[in-house]
Formats: structure tokens, C-alpha cells, sequence
């Protein structure tokens, strides 16, 4: 009976081990625990999210003195200090390796990653500029030259997702100013962990993203399937307030419109399509950045989830304070790829065929209509009763959920001056 047990033990030990290791990010789990410990932040939480729905709704999220959330005329620029915590020479990363990292922020969080070629074309209208750069700042918080980049040694192991690596009295690296810094702490991580991030609201010496050193870059310590930096991308989406695809509940609610609804986390790097909670005719956005996708098969945000990010930036934005950070010395030289403008130019003229229609209609246009723009389609009441993003100058829409009668389409944005007629029979 004794070996018996053993043997029992043995077996759901190494049944429960690939579970926990595949556990990547522990945002929820750290978000959960800081509310246990602190109830009153729940207040924090559904203040800032009640600011970010409004401003989303509002289409018109100012950043910068101009440019909202369907039109980017501004980048926000992120000054950045990354902390390595090492015990032993493997884990203090070289400065190549970080700076592999934020070459992936700044490909991924401006849509200049090359593998965006892989989103499938009936998700590729989805995929979005964010309009974020990530900067090492080379100004301290006391206004002395730096590089962004500290390194402290230190006699733990290995940490955990408890903040132990965010203060030097615990054996980590204090933060610096989270309103003039986004901090990233590397370190060595045990139970699975990847990396978490601190949701926007939370105690400010603790605000960040901390990452396993394995996990971080593209080069040196990065081990596949997590070595192309997209731990830190999905993380730092955390940071700015997006939650994962599938809504952290079966079926859940991302606050982000344009993500289909999503059963639970993906795992590898599938392909095709994988339908779950109903989410015809496409399936799972599993390429999204995140969902838990190998990092090799992540390639996206969508324009939801940009329009989400940049609120924080806004005017009373919970990271507003960023854009007056001094963490980048003026002059600084800085990659100047321009942001993708999404919304419609003049002359804009839609046609659809045929019309009227049954259940899909195609839309064909004129113009500087650039894929990504909204489409909208409101019913005679006024009410809003489909929304798309443009993959191309000519497409199919489904409008077969919709009942028999009278529609007006029109491009968000657009300098058209009437909303097209549709008829659906």
C-alpha cells in the first residue's frame, strides 16, 4: 500500500507539472492576490476602466495636443529601465539581448514585425500601428546620464510572482518613478512563471512588468518556444490595461470589440481555423499577442485593443503623466516610422453589390481608403447594428445575422458625405 501511494504521488506530480509549467503569464493570479491584500484597489480597477470605456466610445482619445483613437497623428513615447536581478553569471543577461527586446516592443507595438505576412487575410484587417515606442531612457530620476539599464546581484534563487524582485530589501532592485518609467525587472522565475504585469491602478513602487531571463529578447539566454520576445510584449500589454483574449473566463469579455469571443488560452502555434463559444465564421484570433500562443505564431494587435491602450494616455488618463517624462534627453535619436493612418481620406465613394442583399453583400471602394478603417452599419433607428474593420478596397460583409430592411453603411472617418443605402432582403 505504501509504494502504492508513492507511486500515486508520483504519477499526479508529473501529470500536474506540464500544467503548471504551462502557465505562462501570472497577471490574473497576481491581480487576484493584490486585491486579496488591498479589497480597496477594486475601486481603482472600475474607475480606470470605467474612464477607459468612456474614452473608447468616444473615439476620441487625445494624446500629445492631437490625434485620438481612430486616427494616430502622435507616438507615445515610453522612456524605459530595465532591471536585471542575477544570482550567477547566466543570468546577467549582455545588453545585446536587451536590446533585442526592445527592437520586438518597438516592431510589435508599431506593426513593423515582418511576420504579420502570416495573419490569415480574413484577420488581417484587424491588425494594428499602436502607435508606441519603447525607449531606454538615458536620464535618471535625478536627471544624471544613464543607460536604462541597472544590474543588481543578488543571493535568492529564484523568484516568484510575490514583487520580492521589485525591492532591493528583498532581494530585488527598487523601481523607479512609474510616472516617468515603465520598469521591467529580469530575473530567474520558479512555479512555471514567464512573466506578470501590474494592472494599471496598482501601488506605484510595485508598477511594472517583471520577466523570466529566459524569456526576455531574442538572443543569449532566450529559449524556445518563448525566444522571440513576445513574453515581454504580451506583458507590457498587460501593463497598459488590456486583459488576455479569452476574456480570463470560458467565453469571457476582453472590453474589446473587434476580438471575437474566445473558449480559453491557446497552447503551441496551431493553424487554421479553431472555432470555440460560436465564434464563426473565423475562429480564435490565437495570433493575437495576447492569447498564449508560442511566440512564434503571435503577430498582432487589433485596432480594439489600441484604442484601449492609448486611453491611459489621454487627458486624465492613469498613464498621462508618461508623455511629460524627462527619461528621454531631448534630441535623442529615435526611429521615426510613421504611424498608419486607419481612417478614411476624401472621396471616398462606396459601392455594394448586390443590393439589395441576402446574406453577404460585397463593398467596393474609391479613394484613400486604407484597410483598417472602421465600417458601420446602422439600422433605420439609428442604432449601430454591425461593426468592421476594412481588410481591403474590396471585400465580402456577412450580413446575414441582420433582419429584412433598410441599412446605411458608412466608413468611420470617411470624408463622404452620405451613408450608403442597403438593403437586406
Amino acid at each position: 500500500m505504501r509504494h502504492f501511494l508513492r507511486l500515486s504521488v508520483i504519477l499526479w506530480l508529473l501529470l500536474r507539472l506540464p500544467a503548471l509549467a504551462q502557465e505562462p503569464c501570472r497577471s490574473v493570479e497576481y491581480k487576484q492576490a493584490t486585491l486579496q491584500s488591498d479589497p480597496a484597489l477594486a475601486i481603482k480597477f472600475q474607475e480606470i476602466e470605467n474612464f477607459t470605456q468612456k474614452q473608447v466610445k468616444r473615439s476620441s482619445v487625445v494624446v500629445n495636443g492631437g490625434g485620438h483613437a481612430g486616427q494616430l497623428t502622435a507616438t507615445i513615447n515610453i522612456p524605459v529601465v530595465v532591471h536585471i536581478v542575477y544570482n550567477n553569471a547566466s543570468q546577467n543577461i549582455s545588453d545585446a539581448q536587451i536590446q533585442s527586446q526592445i527592437a520586438v516592443l518597438n516592431r510589435d507595438y508599431r506593426k513593423l514585425n515582418s511576420d504579420t505576412s502570416k495573419i490569415p487575410s480574413y484577420y488581417s484587417g484587424l491588425a494594428a500601428n499602436c502607435g508606441i515606442r519603447f525607449v531606454l531612457a538615458n536620464v535618471d530620476t535625478n536627471g544624471r546620464s544613464t543607460t536604462g539599464i541597472v544590474r543588481r546581484q543578488t543571493n535568492k534563487q529564484y523568484f516568484s510572482y510575490d514583487d520580492a524582485i521589485k525591492f532591493t530589501a528583498k532581494g530585488g532592485d527598487d523601481g523607479w518613478d512609474r510616472d516617468r518609467y515603465l520598469n521591467i525587472w529580469v530575473g530567474h522565475f520558479t512555479e512555471g512563471v514567464l512573466g506578470y504585469a501590474s494592472a494599471p491602478g496598482c501601488e506605484k513602487q510595485k508598477d511594472g512588468v517583471a520577466i523570466d531571463f529566459t524569456a526576455f529578447g531574442t538572443v543569449g539566454t532566450a529559449a524556445a518556444p518563448f525566444n522571440l520576445g513576445r513574453t515581454a510584449t504580451h506583458e507590457i500589454g498587460h501593463w497598459l490595461n488590456l486583459i488576455h483574449i479569452w476574456g480570463d473566463a470560458s467565453c469571457g469579455n476582453d472590453q474589446v470589440d473587434d476580438t471575437p469571443q474566445q473558449g480559453a488560452a491557446t497552447r503551441g502555434n496551431p493553424s487554421g481555423m479553431v472555432f470555440s463559444c460560436g465564434n464563426t465564421p473565423y475562429g480564435n484570433l490565437y495570433m493575437d499577442f495576447m492569447d498564449f500562443t508560442d511566440d512564434v505564431g503571435m503577430h498582432l494587435f487589433t485596432f480594439g485593443q489600441r484604442d484601449r491602450m492609448r486611453s491611459l494616455f489621454a487627458e486624465g488618463g492613469f498613464r498621462n503623466a508618461l508623455l511629460s517624462s524627462k527619461g528621454i534627453a531631448p534630441g535623442t535619436p529615435l526611429d521615426d516610422a510613421p504611424a498608419d493612418e486607419v481612417v478614411a481620406g476624401d472621396g471616398i465613394k462606396i459601392q455594394l453589390y448586390p443590393n439589395p442583399a441576402f446574406n453577404t453583400v460585397q463593398v467596393s471602394s474609391s479613394g484613400n481608403l486604407l484597410p483598417g478603417a472602421q465600417l458601420e452599419v446602422y439600422n433605420q433607428t439609428g442604432a449601430r447594428v454591425l461593426t468592421t474593420r476594412v481588410p481591403g478596397s474590396t471585400f465580402q460583409l456577412d450580413v446575414s445575422s441582420l433582419s429584412a430592411g433598410l441599412y446605411f453603411i458608412v466608413i468611420k472617418g470617411a470624408a463622404h458625405k452620405m451613408p450608403t443605402k442597403l438593403i437586406k432582403m
